[in-house]
């Protein structure tokens, strides 16, 4: 009786084919003592939280304080000196706090001896006045160094190399009520020479305001006490008003008198 031959593979392939499954099966199979991923604990979650927050908060304020110390900053305007350029509100001028503004800081930052601009004739500038620097005050630049001041007739005059017989400064930003009435304060004094470094102020309310005149005093603080005390230095000045910013029908770019 002839014998059935047995199926021989037919290529060497077909071996490995048949091993697969059995391989697979081994490869599937995870030993016994493999780790299992720890999941991060939740205290380590909230404290990451926290110190990102905290980074956060402390990028955000830095930013804060450099932009308004060496940019600009908010202020709000006190009083009536300066109507009706500023704190005039529907036709009346604000006795207490009235408008907010921007002040530019950065425009007369000093950078080793370089700045964006200097003080000038007509700039409006938030200072503080020279006998105090817990108080702010806000008036318009009249008198520059080399300048000499002269009221006369209640109008304002400019003597100086380029006006040497006097020029009398065109403050159409006064109203009727103040136009012609820039009097001398209780000291009656009318002619001031601006030295160096140091600048000569006036309010655009002339009626009410206490400024150069009467050095930054008010009658019930004694006026002038000193030469110099007529005039603000240059280190007292905290920037230039820039914009008004409230209220929302208010806003508006500070024009800039050109003299």
């Amino acid at each position: 009786m002839q014998e059935t031959p047995k199926e021989q593979p037919n290529e060497v392939s077909d071996i490995f084919k048949k091993q697969e499954p059995s391989e697979q099966k081994e490869q599937t199979q995870k030993p016994l003592n493999e780790e299992k991923p720890v999941a991060p604990e939740k205290g380590g979650k909230f404290l990451t939280f926290v110190l990102d927050l905290a980074l956060n908060l402390l990028i955000v304020f830095g930013l804060v304080y450099i932009i308004q110390t060496f940019i600009a900053s908010p202020f709000k305007v006190f009083g009536p000196s300066m109507c009706d350029t500023l704190n005039n509100l529907n036709n009346e001028c604000q006795q207490g706090y009235g408008e907010y503004i921007i002040v530019n800081k950065l425009i007369y930052k000093d950078f080793f001896g370089w700045s964006l601009s200097q003080p000038d004739r007509g700039d409006i500038i938030v200072f503080h006045p020279p006998h105090t620097q817990e108080q702010f005050y806000i008036k318009r630049i009249i008198g520059i160094p080399g300048d000499t001041i002269k009221l006369i007739d209640g109008n304002v005059f400019l003597f100086n190399e380029d006006y040497p017989t006097g020029y009398e400064l065109p403050e159409e930003y006064l109203n009727e009520n103040n136009k012609g009435k820039t009097n001398p304060s209780t000291n009656r004094e009318t002619s001031f020479s601006v030295p160096d470094d140091q600048y000569f102020v006036l309010g655009d309310n002339r009626n009410e305001s206490t400024d150069s005149r009467s050095c930054f005093r008010d009658a019930f603080q004694g006026g002038c006490r000193g030469e110099e005390a007529y005039f603000l230095p240059r280190a007292n000045i905290e920037g230039k008003a820039w914009v008004v910013l409230w209220p929302l029908n208010h806003i508006r770019v500070l024009p800039q008198a050109d003299y």
